[in-house]
């Protein structure tokens, strides 16, 4: 039904209104005229915006890693451009593009100050500590994501004057009620038939099928069975955690160690210590002497009109003034001294409570100290392995013989997928990180990845040995699962069978009642049945026939388990309850509302590309990954 109501938003009333928010700019494109020409570098032109080879580039990579990390799968570039991804992702760029001309054109362009405002209440840019912006974790992210802060803020601004725009179009658009009332009626209208259930005993159970059967099977659905197009690779391997397992810890370079980092891991002398400012010798005798006597410190700091300073257990360095923090740590619990001099003026101390310090040993840090002494002379290893790798590749090596000159062993990895699957009966999980396996399957059979830096001191690289192309798997591998379905299928066919015999008896004539004693079912009867319960309590494929089907048709289709034939005899349909229809038509509305403004918002676009008519150059853009022209550009 909704799709009904989103051909009302390309009716010619739609259109007319969509023409009348635009009209007003289209003299101002006459006399500014149109920019048709891809020019340069550029892989799509839309008036006077562009994107260039590289930018196009950065943009498809950013989809094609927000696909994978969402799906969970790896589908590599190469793989996109087979499905020519790159001309959809080029084509909606490009109405991304022409949408924001015609706004720039229309003069909707959102102030800088407001560009500042939306980046300033970013939560993703406020320091942890002080809740602020940062300007600082600001460029941070704009690095990390291959942008300057100007194409950034541009982008904001394509953002928000979208935003503005079709919100300012839409303002107080609000479906009619009559649209969601459509809806729920449609929704809420159910039928009532009778109808029984055909199970599995119901016909003989089929034989279990030849090898002969199974293998003609396997031909004649070989492209629905065909595992992915896998690649044998051959691996090497820089690892800083395997070479740690190698490593001893030098006890000399332990000691060192321990001596530059003894005092970070020595926990120091801690002081409760109160602070109260005085004037002269006199006022620090009072305030002295009240102390002494037990009053309470913020009440006699309050009565000379001072601030008292109070170090809630805090090292001596968090004592600001030096010669206060000496005197406070060379007194006892409970010691009041006054006056103290100190850089700042004269003080009365109070020392309350004493956290005695730890100086650390070097037998309790040992086990920290030779893990860290290890992983730094295993990554120093592995850095250097990485050079020499390097250099003998730069100087006309392969993989294979680059790793044997070093004496580094390779490994030879089964048939992975694209996905990181193996190729097994029940397949596995190849240990292959993303970034790696994209690489490889970047390559040409024979070919080498270059060197790829996976963090954490880790490195590899891949050899293609060889190309397993898309086929199915032997059928010794799927035997026990392709014979069950196999069976299933027979089953579910001869169910069928029988299903469409008793229909034709009681189109004939035969009553429902005869029809389930005859195949040794109990009739039931569906008493208004609601579109939704589709799925619950029958079939989706069983309720879209009955609800097709006219009063006193028979119907047959799959029970809601898949394991039985239902058959029904469609009796009549039953109208939804007023009361239920406004019920739902009230919540239904914003929904409605909602489809009505997206389209609003997908014409709006659709009207401005006609308009801007932006040039995309595919050949350009699919050099731009890297891809060869496609038949027919």
């Amino acid at each position: 039904m909704l799709s009904q109501f989103r051909a009302l938003a390309k009716s010619p009333v739609a259109k007319v209104l969509i023409f009348l928010v635009m009209a007003s700019v289209l003299a101002t494109f006459a006399l500014r005229g149109v920019n048709s020409v891809v020019q340069g570098d550029n892989v799509i032109q839309a008036g006077s915006r562009s994107v260039s080879s590289a930018r196009f580039k950065q943009m498809f990579d950013d989809e094609l890693k927000q696909y994978n990390q969402q799906s969970g799968q790896t589908i590599t570039a190469q793989d996109a451009l087979a499905h020519g991804v790159d001309r959809q992702v080029a084509d909606s760029i490009a109405a991304d593009e022409a949408f924001a001309e015609f706004l720039t054109r229309s003069g909707v362009r959102p102030s800088d100050k407001l560009i500042v405002d939306e980046i300033r209440k970013a939560p993703r840019f406020f320091n942890a500590v002080s809740g602020r912006f940062d300007r600082q974790a600001y460029e941070q992210f704009v690095q990390q994501i291959g942008m300057t802060d100007a194409e950034f803020e541009g982008v904001l601004r394509d953002q928000l004057a979208q935003t503005q725009f079709v919100s300012g179009v839409a303002a107080g658009m609000r479906a009619p009620l009559l649209y969601s009332a459509l809806q729920a009626a449609y929704t809420a209208e159910g039928r009532t038939f009778s109808y029984f259930v055909l199970g599995p005993n119901a016909v003989p159970l089929p034989a279990q099928p030849t090898d002969a059967q199974l293998n003609t099977f396997i031909k004649q659905n070989a492209q629905a069975l065909a595992r992915p197009e896998a690649r044998v690779f051959t691996l090497v391997r820089f690892s800083t955690a395997q070479q740690v397992l190698k490593t001893t810890a030098d006890p000399a370079a332990v000691q060192k160690r321990f001596d530059f980092e003894k005092d970070s891991l020595s926990t120091p002398e801690k002081r409760t210590v109160i602070e109260i400012p005085v004037h002269d010798a006199a006022s620090a005798g009072a305030v002295a002497a009240r102390l002494k006597k037990g009053e309470d410190a913020t009440l006699i700091a309050k009565s000379l009109n001072v601030q008292p300073l109070n170090y809630n257990d805090s090292p001596k360095t968090a004592i600001a003034d030096r010669k206060i923090a000496d005197v406070a740590f060379a007194m006892a619990d409970g010691d009041v001294k006054g006056p103290v001099q100190g850089d700042l003026g004269l003080a009365v101390l109070k020392l309350v409570k004493t956290t005695p310090g730890h100086n650390a040993t070097l037998e309790e840090q040992r086990a920290k100290l030779e893990a860290e002494v290890k992983h730094d002379a295993a990554q120093a290893t592995i850095d250097k392995q990485v050079q020499k790798y390097e250099d003998t590749r730069s100087g006309g090596s392969t993989m294979l013989q680059a790793a044997k000159a070093l004496g580094v062993e390779t490994a030879t990895l089964p048939g992975v997928t694209a996905q990181g699957m193996s190729l097994t009966a029940q397949p596995q999980r190849i240990p292959l990180p993303p970034k790696l396996l994209q690489a490889g399957f970047a390559l040409a059979a024979g070919a080498d990845t270059d060197l790829v830096d996976l963090g954490q001191g880790e490195y590899a690289a891949l050899h293609l040995e060889k190309i397993v192309p898309p086929a199915p798997p032997p059928l010794d591998e799927i035997r026990p699962m392709l014979t069950r379905y196999y069976m299933q299928r027979d089953l579910t066919t001869r169910l069928q069978a029988k299903a469409d015999a008793i229909v034709a008896q009681v189109k004939k004539g035969q009553t429902m009642e005869a029809a389930a004693a005859g195949a040794g079912a109990t009739l039931g009867h569906g008493v208004g049945v609601q579109r939704q319960a589709a799925g619950q309590t029958f079939s989706n494929e069983l309720l879209s026939r009955v609800f097709q089907a006219k009063p006193g048709e028979v119907v047959s289709g799959p029970d809601v388990k898949k394991v039985g034939v239902l058959v029904a005899k469609v009796q009549g349909p039953v109208a939804a309850s007023g009361k239920d229809v406004s019920q739902s038509a009230a919540n239904l509305r914003r929904g409605a509302s909602q489809s009505v403004v997206q389209d609003l918002a997908a014409a709006l676009r659709t009207a401005a590309r006609d308009i801007v008519k932006p040039k995309i150059d595919y050949k350009r853009a699919r050099a731009a990954l890297g891809g060869a022209p496609s038949q027919g550009q």
